[in-house]
This record gives C-alpha cells, structure tokens and sequence, in this order.
C-alpha cells in the first residue's frame, strides 16, 4: 500500500508539474515576443562597427537571466541524455534564456541607436547529468549617435 501512495505521489508530482511549466512557458513566451515587438526598433548586432557617423556615447550593457526547469522537463532530460538523444526540453529553456537576455540587456540601453558587437555566454546550472535551470548572458555596447 504504500508503494503504490509513492507512485501516485511521484505521478502527480510529473503531471502536475508539466501542467504548471507548460503554463508558465507559454506565458513566459508571450511576454517575450510583446517586448521584441516594442523593442524591434533597436538592433543587436554583432559588427564591431555598424555606421561612419561621428558617436556621442557608448557604454556596456549586460542582460542576464536564469531559467529553471520543472520536474517534467528535469526528469525527460534526464531519460535523454541516459539515452544520449537530443534534449529538446533543454533547447527550448535555451531559447527563452537567449531571447530574455537580448531583451534585458536592449532594456538598458535606452536612447541608443544599437547595440554593438553583442555576445552570448550560456551555461548550465546543476548536478553532473541533471538541468536545474540554465543561465543565460547577454552583453554589448550600446552606441548613441549625433543626431
């Protein structure tokens, strides 16, 4: 009896857990693509010069962010990775890392015309073979023009 009050806890932990991240990711991407489109105007490039105008300000700016995997997505990478297959669950908490982080980093370059020479750093955060969460950097200079 109470092996099976462990498997029904151990079920509804995975169920309930893919349930709330599925929600929570979706609300999470919606947020993003609403920021991008309000920040579209303002490109993240990775030329070390983008126009021969004469530059008033630069600065360095940095976006960060930490994403953290469910239950769900910690145990189906773990069954991938013992099977040594892509880890897909992984490639999208990525995604959403990534794009927070050129998002976060956009937030604080206001007034800039771009941002320059823009680089990522991703790692993961966790035990040997287990994700807990993956931590995303995002970081350039931010150029102001003369008008």
């Amino acid at each position: 009896m109470a092996d099976m009050i462990t498997w029904g806890i151990w079920i509804s932990l995975f169920v309930f857990s893919y349930f709330i991240g599925t929600y929570r990711e979706k609300a999470h991407l919606k947020n993003i693509v609403e920021r991008e489109k309000a920040l579209v105007s303002l490109p993240a490039l990775t030329l070390k010069f983008a126009e021969d105008r004469p530059v008033v300000k630069t600065e360095l700016v940095m976006g960060s962010v930490v994403i953290g995997g469910d239950f769900f997505k910690q145990t189906v990478a773990g069954l991938a990775s013992l099977f040594g297959m892509r880890i897909s669950v992984a490639e999208a908490m990525m995604d959403r890392a990534r794009r927070e982080a050129i998002l976060r980093m956009k937030e604080k370059a206001v007034g800039a015309d771009a941002i320059l020479n823009v680089r990522f750093e991703g790692m993961k955060i966790g035990e040997r073979k287990k994700i807990t969460g993956i931590e995303a950097l995002a970081c350039g200079t931010a150029v102001y023009y003369a008008k």
